[in-house]
């Protein structure tokens, strides 16, 4: 991803899609903004053809501004040329809303009699289509508006699919709130139905020759015979994905969904290739969609992206880059995979570099680097997770970024091996062995309230005694202090571990043993204290990322029999910034007069053709997070790569 100069935006404003002049910073702005860019870089309308609040005179002679009006190529922009009408509302405004719903819309597109489609977005996305009758015309609900150069929404085909942009995350919302208020579901219940739905989405991607099965077209979505018709394709879809994936879904699943809802959902869906869609933009629309239906009472705090590649950029950082595709990778508290989709970025970048240098060919480069990727992740990557509603959400966001996910377990990290399941497909016991490993990444429970009290279970843990003698074992301690030596015992000797800890176990008087504990058994590489908002507004607890090394047993005892242990560098460091604020809302960088700082990107868009994978560059200007983790990986790698510390580290 290549930079240009920074550009500064005054507090308050950003800049217009369309004109590149400055606009008010508001909600509404910001749905007009993503509108305003799919219609161009989606669809295929150019900036010309496309006005910003473009005046429509009313049958009361008055003038109204509509959002965006869109006009045929070559033609004067004039009320009787416009081609489609958008209206961009708040996310919490409804389609039946008096003054700021469908109606005022429809009010638009009758007073411009060349008004093919009405575009309305707010806590729904609808598409309405002028119809001719008898009388004259009339508006229907419509699946989508037609792309450039059509007067009607064409059938697609996978080259027609175009990768997702920010809008991703406004789109699972809606699909999501549709699903909830339409259904009447529960909102964890109207998760599962749309996840079925992605999975559908992502294997008809995999697996379709010619015409995408997931589609509905405009008059399909009115007729009760079209939405008969792709309730059976959908449910088609989803017994294949349950024979490629019986790890995930059992065979007596179904979907749930009333068939109007269905087709709203593949309606919002079906133009977008998820598949090619940037992993950043995929990861980060779904994170949020998981976090606001699958945060747990059991201490489930969900690790930020940013956190969870920059510890795992730095533990990869201790290897020399010539191991990285062979080194065991598992994070034993794996939520929803977050940890586990950074090290396939890892990965990923990683593979991508090296087949670059071998094809000198961008779009070979970026096919041979997806599928090694995906052999990859299925022979070194695994994640356990106690709650299976995590489980089916981690595996999902593996097949979203290329796969991995038939290692994804559901068990209970700190039981006894022993009592892991040995049945397929969750045959955990005999894919994730202790001392097998060369990396583990997590962010383990946190929280007295959830203290393990299982004597069973603490007996397998040195911790549950140490400095206290046998007889006098811990009658409950907090799982994230178990999780320590539970993952140090999930590792080779010298394996790494980054793990997210309370900043309790590293300065609580009351808890020195389990430092020395973990100086007994491993070096401490690095220690990353993060601002207290990085898991806010969820929890104000205090954390920070521990990498660690683990010693062999050759050091222990040396280090037993000497009594004293060897003396190394440790990198410490304490980030003041990690991109957003306590409200959980984007922290943008400023200037010193408090100007919002811009910067201009251009970012590979990867699409698969016939021919083979072909690499578009689009340019992006973004405002800049204030995060100072990225800064944080730059200076360890810096400090990790002297001759004399990566000497040690790999001997």
């Amino acid at each position: 991803m290549a930079e240009e100069p920074i550009k500064l935006i005054p507090a308050g404003k950003l800049r217009c899609y369309i004109s590149g002049t400055l606009r008010k910073d508001t909600p509404e702005e910001n749905v007009r903004q993503r509108i305003a860019r799919s219609l161009v870089e989606d669809y295929g309308y150019d900036k010309e053809d496309i006005e910003v609040e473009f005046g429509v005179k009313m049958g009361s002679g008055k003038k109204k501004r509509v959002d965006l009006a869109v006009f045929p190529p070559d033609t004067q922009h004039s009320q009787e040329h416009i081609k489609i009408i958008v209206e961009c509302k708040r996310e919490d405004v409804r389609p039946t809303d008096r003054d700021e719903g469908i109606d005022q819309l429809k009010s638009y597109m009758a007073a411009s009699l060349n008004v093919g489609y009405g575009l309305w977005i707010g806590s729904e996305l609808q598409v309405w289509e002028r119809i001719a009758t008898p009388k004259g015309h009339d508006f229907a609900i419509a699946a989508d508006i037609p792309r450039f150069g059509f007067d009607a929404p064409q059938p697609l085909a996978f080259s027609d699919l175009i990768p997702a942009q920010e809008e991703l995350i406004g789109v699972f919302r809606r699909c999501h709130n549709y699903t909830h208020g339409n259904q009447g579901l529960a909102k964890d219940r109207a998760f599962q139905e749309l996840l079925k739905l992605i999975f559908c989405k992502v294997y008809d991607e995999n697996t379709s020759a010619g015409q995408m099965r997931f589609f509905i077209s405009n008059k399909e979505r009115r007729s009760d015979i079209g939405q008969r018709r792709l309730l059976k394709t959908i449910e088609e879809l989803f017994a294949a994905v349950k024979k490629r994936y019986p790890y995930i879904f059992s065979s007596e699943e179904r979907i749930g969904l009333d068939k109007g809802v269905l087709a709203y959902i593949v309606g919002e869906l079906q133009r977008f290739s998820l598949l090619q869609t940037e992993a950043d933009v995929k990861g980060t629309a779904y994170e949020q969609l998981v976090g606001a239906n699958l945060r747990g009472d059991r201490g489930e705090f969900f690790t930020p992206r940013n956190v969870c590649e920059m510890a795992t950029k730095m533990v990869f950082a201790t290897y020399p880059r010539e191991q990285w595709s062979h080194l065991d990778v598992v994070d034993p508290a794996c939520g929803t995979g977050g940890f586990l989709v950074a090290v396939m970025k890892v990965w990923h970048e990683f593979l991508y570099e090296r087949e670059l240098g071998k094809w000198q060919d961008e779009g070979k480069a970026a096919q041979r680097a997806t599928e090694l990727l995906r052999e990859m992740s299925n022979a070194h990557l695994f994640g356990i997770d106690f709650n299976p509603l995590l489980v089916r959400a981690a595996q999902m966001n593996l097949v979203m970024h290329s796969d991995g996910s038939t290692n994804v377990y559901h068990a209970n990290s700190l039981r006894p091996p022993g009592e892991w399941s040995r049945e397929p497909p969750n045959d955990v016991y005999h894919h994730v062995r202790l001392g097998h490993f060369d990396i583990v990444v997590t962010n383990p429970p946190f929280g007295s309230q959830i203290s393990i009290d299982d004597p069973h279970i603490l007996d397998q843990f040195e911790l549950a005694t140490f400095e206290r003698g046998s007889l006098l074992s811990r009658a409950a301690m907090p799982p994230e202090q178990l999780f320590i030596e539970r993952c140090l015992d999930l590792l080779k000797p010298g394996g790494r571990l980054a793990i997210v800890l309370p900043d309790s176990i590293l300065s609580n008087p009351g808890l020195v043993h389990i430092r020395r504990w973990i100086l007994k058994n491993a070096r401490v590489l690095a220690s990353v204290d993060l601002p207290q908002v990085t898991f806010e507004p969820y929890t104000g607890t205090q954390t920070s990322v521990l990498l660690l090394q683990k010693k062999t047993d050759a050091e222990v005892q040396w280090e037993r029999k000497s009594g004293k242990i060897i003396d190394y560098d440790v990198f410490m460091t304490t980030p003041q910034a990690v991109g957003h604020d306590r409200r959980g809302q984007p922290h943008y960088l400023r200037s010193p007069e408090g100007k919002l700082v811009e910067h201009t990107v251009t970012v590979p868009i990867i699409r698969q053709s016939e021919a083979g994978a072909e690499v578009e560059h689009r340019t992006r200007r973004r405002k800049m997070l204030h995060d100072d983790l990225p800064e944080v990986v730059e200076y360890f790698r810096e400090w990790v790569s002297q001759p004399e510390r990566m000497g040690w580290l790999n001997d």
